[in-house]
This record gives C-alpha cells, structure tokens and sequence, in this order.
C-alpha cells in the first residue's frame, strides 16, 4: 500500500513539473495579457528580420551584387538554426494552446453510455478539435510555411523562404510596444535627437571651416566633414578623415563628449519608455482587444479573490486567459496577483472599458458585488444589474455569472435577466458551515463533489440515450459506474427525483462518476 501511495504521489509531482512548464511556455507563447509575452515577441522579431537578410539579397530587384562566400555560409547556417527554432516553437504553440487530457476527458464523458472505445475515440476527437482549429487559424498557417524550408527540396521555392516575412505580423505587439514606447516620450525623444543631431553637424562644419583654411585635404566637401562628425560620435573613426590643427582637435574632443552625453540620454529614454511600456500590463494600462474565449472578473472582492485562487489551483488559468477589471488598486489585493493574469484598472459598468479587454470576445464574465464607498447594497446591485445588460449587448453568447448582496435582487436577475448563475453574497458559504456543523464532514464531501477531476459531471439527455423514467436511468448509470443525482429542466434543479419521474432528452443530468482511492 506504501509503495502504491509512493508512486502516486511521484505520478502527482512529475505532473505538477510539467504543468509548470506547460504554464511557462503558455504564458510566454500566447498569453497576451503576460508581459514575458512582450519580451518574447520582441526576440523573435529579431530572429525573422535577420534571419531575412540573405532573402531579401535574392528578391531585390535590379541587384546584382552577390554576398561574400563566408558571409553567404554564415547566412545559411543562421538561417537553418532559426527554423530550429520556429519549428520548436511551432510545436510547443501547439502543445500549450489546450489542455489535451481535460478535452480528453470532456469528450470521454460527453456519453457516458456508450461503449469503451467509441468513449475513448470521442475523447481524441474533443482533444484534438481546439489543436486543429488553432493550426487553421491565420497565423498557425503562416507558422507552418515559415518552417516548411527546413526540406532541403523546398528551399528551392523562393516565396516559401519570403513568406517567413509574414511572421512579422505575428510578433506585431513587439512593433507595436517599441512605436507606443516612442510615442509615450516622443516629444523629449525628438528633443534629444534634434539635440544631437545639431550639436553633430554644427561642430562638424565649425572643423571643416578650420580645417579647410588650414589646408586638410581630407575634407573634401561639407558632406565629408558631416559623414566625419557621425563617425565620431558613433564609434571611435575610421582614420580616414582627421583633424590637423589644435583648434580642429580641441573642438572634436568637445563634439565627442557632447555627443556621448546626448546619445546615452537618446538610448536611456527610449529604454526607459520600453520598460515602462511593459511594466503598464501589471499597471492596468494596456489594452488587451486580441483577446479571444477568455474569462473576465469584474470588480474585485473576496469572492473574486476565492474565484481566481481556485482557478490556479485548477489550472483553468493555464487554458484560458483571465482579465480582471477593477478600481482597486493591484497592489491593494488580497493575493499577489500572478504576471500572468491580466489587469485592467476602470470601472466595468463603461463600454469602452469593457471592450479594452475584448469581452465582445470572452467566453464567461463574472460580476461580482464589489464595494464601493458611499454606495448602499441597492446601488451596489444596481451596478451589477447595469453591467450585466451592458455586456448581454455586446456579447449575447458570453456565459455571465454575477453575485448580488440581497436576496430580492437575485430573484430580478434570475427571471429578468440573461445570466447564467446568480449567487448571494455570502449565503452560500454560510450554508456549508452551517451544514459542517450539523453534518461533521460535510465540507469534504462538497470539495469532492466540485472537484475538477473526479466531481460531478452534468451531461445532456440526448447524449445519453432514451430512458423513460428517471429510475431506468438509475439502473443503466450504475452499471457503467455513475450514480446520477438531478435532474435539471428549464434552469431549475430536481435534486434525488423519484424512480417514476419522466425524462425528456432536453434535460440535463448530474452524475458522480465511481469513487477512487486517493
């Protein structure tokens, strides 16, 4: 029993290293709302462009300069290495995009009546349909041609190695970061370049007057002495254009110490502005709109707290992205707040807000009751209710889950409203400890029961098969190791119904799959 226990827990451990890494990868990959994302992004853009240059020799028209043998091989041999890199990288895209045993297991327990191997064969099906939908999707195509070169045969095709250009698009938000680090401190930025660039060419043509009365061949035009002046500035000069009289070098020493200072301000500003730029993702500032079938937390209390706890210990952050919106300050949370998941600071009852964080988009939206001084419970609710019509009408397909403080308001929003749950603030876990109290245990058996894995399974009628009355059903779900428990029709729960209940293939059934030893 020990040994089985110890091998248990190894299986738990080397599953737990490889959800890290997959969490990892997911969050440096795909996920928009991450900042590693960003710095990702920006070193694969590098890796293209010049990855590119050998190309880009081929396909210019009217060139007919040919690269040196050395640096033609080196090219190749870079080039080669990078698509290494993008096939790795294709790989892991597809790896990390979805969680295989989780669809797996949806797809398994889609009909729990039929047999074994068409279970099994549903369950590949459900596992592998986000991965193919992500590899038809634009920029998994242009991935997948980027690295077809690899084949030495189709090195020959010219378009195949320039479409790799394409994937310029994908790593846009890099582009974009760099131009919006620019914009943000454009006006000191042009103020040091214009700087700089008249402290050049002003001292420049200053030599070029001295040197030209002193008889120095080597300036032989305006453009020389200017071509000088940038040389020096930027690196140490090539010797080729040099001052000769004791003016013309005392005013190049203070060009160069001049324009030392000016061009570390230029490259300390625009860092400063980069890093600032990918700082404001934990800041609220960003806009995340390319998201797609993400989770959106509205307002931040401790239930959005115990919510997004849960969905880390269940791994759902890692198949999904997760946006919160609030007013409350990021660091004013009850938790430290994972990179990973994304943050918005506004208030989620404004559109634009909400359209920030693509929720036109997102698969499931959860208001919660968030607090606000000044505000009584009525108008606290009232904001919920105000959200929940907002985001139905951008978003009519979202699953929108919300938490009210009264319990009449909660009954508005369950016949009024377009909502999927709606929870009272506070009920809920109240109930279960008074059940704990009167029923000891009874908080294990509610964690086991929404456990992820071994919990309960609601699953439609239709799916699994035509069964009359609720009893018939009971026998057949014990056979296959289920034991169903309600029954749901209309939004309404029939918990433990009677044997002679009559079925219809529109409702839906909880069952609690057989039991195993953890």
């Amino acid at each position: 029993m020990k040994k089985k226990e110890f091998k248990y827990k190894e299986k738990r451990r080397l599953y737990g290293y490889v959800k890290f890494i997959k969490f990892t990868l997911y969050n440096i990959l795909e996920n928009e709302t991450s900042p590693y994302k960003q710095l990702y992004d920006i070193a694969a853009l590098f890796l293209v462009i010049t990855s590119s240059i050998a190309i880009l020799f081929d396909i210019i028209p009217n060139w007919n300069t040919k690269l040196p043998p050395d640096l033609n091989s080196y090219l190749a041999e870079y080039e080669y290495i990078v698509l290494w890199f993008f096939i790795i990288e294709y790989i892991l895209r597809w790896w990390v995009i979805s969680n295989f045993s989780s669809d797996f297991k949806k797809g398994f327990y889609k009909y729990p009546f039929k047999s074994l191997p068409f279970r099994v064969f549903n369950g590949f099906i459900e596992a592998l349909k986000p991965k193919i939908k992500w590899m038809l999707t634009p920029y998994a195509i242009i991935d997948l041609i980027a690295i077809l070169p690899i084949f030495r045969p189709l090195r020959a095709f010219r378009v195949l190695r320039l479409l790799r250009i394409l994937k310029v698009i994908r790593y846009g938000g890099a582009i974009k970061s760099l131009l919006l680090a620019l914009q943000e401190q454009s006006l000191l930025f042009m103020f040091i370049l214009l700087a700089l660039t008249t402290w050049v060419i002003g001292f420049s043509l200053v030599v070029y007057v001295i040197e030209y009365n002193a008889g120095n061949e080597t300036f032989a035009d305006m453009w020389d002495a200017i071509y000088w002046g940038i040389v020096t500035v930027s690196t140490v000069g090539y010797g080729d254009i040099t001052p000769i009289t004791e003016h013309g070098k005392f005013l190049t020493a203070v060009m160069i110490g001049g324009g030392m200072i000016l061009a570390a301000s230029l490259t300390g500003t625009f860092s400063a502005a980069l890093v600032s730029r990918l700082m404001s993702v934990k800041g609220g500032d960003l806009k995340l709109e390319t998201l797609e079938n993400h989770i959106v937390i509205c307002g931040w209390n401790e239930t959005a707290e115990e919510i997004v706890e849960q969905m880390i210990s269940m791994g759902l952050d890692k198949e999904k992205g997760i946006v919160i919106i609030t007013n409350v300050p990021r660091e004013n949370f009850g938790i430290k707040l994972p990179d990973y998941i994304g943050y918005k600071k506004g208030d989620f009852v404004h559109d634009h807000i909400l359209l920030d964080v693509a929720v036109d988009k997102a698969s499931d939206i959860i208001i919660v009751a968030e607090r606000e001084e000044g505000l009584s419970e009525r108008n606290i609710d009232a904001r919920t209710a105000l959200a929940a019509m907002i985001i139905s009408s951008i978003n009519p397909e979202a699953n929108i889950y919300v938490e009210v403080l009264l319990d009449e308001d909660a009954e508005i929003f369950k016949k009024r409203m377009r909502v999927r749950e709606v929870l009272i603030h506070g009920q809920l876990i109240g109930k279960i400890l008074f059940s704990s109290i009167l029923n000891p245990g009874a908080t294990d058996l509610i964690k086991e029961l929404i456990d992820k894995e071994s919990g309960i399974k609601k699953v439609k009628m239709s799916n699994i098969g035509e069964f009359e009355t609720f009893g018939e059903l009971l026998i057949a779900a014990r056979e296959k190791h289920f034991l169903p428990i309600a029954v749901e029709r209309n939004k309404q729960v029939i918990l433990n119904p009677k044997d002679d209940f009559i079925l219809k293939q529109t409702d839906f059934v909880f069952l609690i799959p057989t039991g195993f030893d953890r």
